[in-house]
Parts: structure tokens; sequence; C-alpha cells
């Protein structure tokens, strides 16, 4: 099967502990932890992981100043948002955290080895870490005000890694190792 393209949305529920999301082209759910689709059309299908960084806007935009927001359009050619409410109920008065993020971190995994660095440990560590993952040396930047974690390789170039809670990534990666900021190393 050739290479096909799919615009993703969140899907309701969770697959041990992790997020799941849906495609609009054939309404398969896929499971980012698992890295394919899980019910569906495309069940089993396997997702290319492709390297990113999740952060707060504020961090994002004072790293990146001159990023450009896409806005895409929904079907009916109107401007796409996300909500984690349903449309027409009122927002409330005090906005909630949306999430406890104590169990918080990044998950990495090279050459059959994985890690996870929980952003408390790394809270605690001298960063950037210097490691070797898989035979691989490894530089993890870590940043509290952006809420955000990341790899790269030794040519500075941005590996994949998974922003992810400890118990949904430990669900996926049962072996992983887990860094902590006493030891020397994972």
């Amino acid at each position: 099967m050739g290479k096909r393209e799919f615009t993703f949305d969140f899907a309701e529920g969770l697959l041990q502990d992790n997020l799941l999301f849906v495609d609009r082209e054939t309404n398969s759910v896929w499971s980012q932890l698992h890295g394919q689709a899980v019910i569906g059309p495309m069940k089993g299908t396997a997702l290319q992981i492709v390297p990113s960084m999740q952060a707060s806007w504020k961090f994002w935009r004072t790293k990146y100043p001159d990023t450009r927001v896409m806005i895409a359009e929904d079907k009916a050619g109107r401007p796409y948002f996300y909500r984690n409410r349903k449309p027409g109920t009122p927002r409330p008065k005090e906005r909630p955290s949306a999430h406890d993020t104590s169990a918080l971190g990044l998950g990495l995994a090279r050459g059959g080895q994985a890690i996870f660095f929980p952003f408390r440990e790394l809270e605690r560590a001298s960063t950037p870490l210097k490691l070797t993952v898989g035979g691989e040396e490894v530089t993890l930047h870590y940043r509290k005000e952006g809420l955000t974690a990341w790899a790269e390789d030794v040519g500075g170039n941005l590996l994949p890694t998974v922003l992810a809670y400890e118990e949904g990534w430990m669900a996926f990666n049962p072996d992983s190792e887990v860094f902590g900021a006493q030891a020397s190393g994972p």
C-alpha cells in the first residue's frame, strides 16, 4: 500500500492511560503509544513516527517568534478548533488545570532501549543531559516554563519522542528504564 495522508482529531477514551485519536478519512481509531490503528479499517497499520515537540504556546512563541499558525477548515468550511467541552455549554468561571502534570515526562526509545524521563526528575537534574540510548549519543533538554522536553542526536536534529504520563508510557514499554536525577544516567 502506498503512503496515505490522514487528518486526525482527538477520539474519546483512553487505551492503557493514553489518548486516542481518529482519522477523518476512514474513522479508524489510532493509539499514539501503540504506534498503530487499533480499531477500524486501518487496524494494525503502523504510524510513521516523526520528530516533534509539544510545548506551551508561550514557550514555543518565545523560541520561534516567526511562527505562523495554520487554522484548518472543517467540512463546512469554518475554522476547526479543538474543544474539550460540548458546544453550547458555558465556560467555567475559573479555568481549572487541564490535567495533573506531576506524572508527566518524556519517553524516548532508540535502538531497542526505552527510557522515561519524569519531569519531576528532570527538574532536579542539570540539563541538557548527554547520554547514550540504544548505542546512540543523545542530548536531552528540559524547560519547566514550557512544560516540555526534547531529545536531539549529535547533529542537533530533533528525535522522535513522546510526552506522556509515566503509567501510560510504562504500559506500552514495560521494560523501560525510568530516569532518576540522583543517578549519573538512566
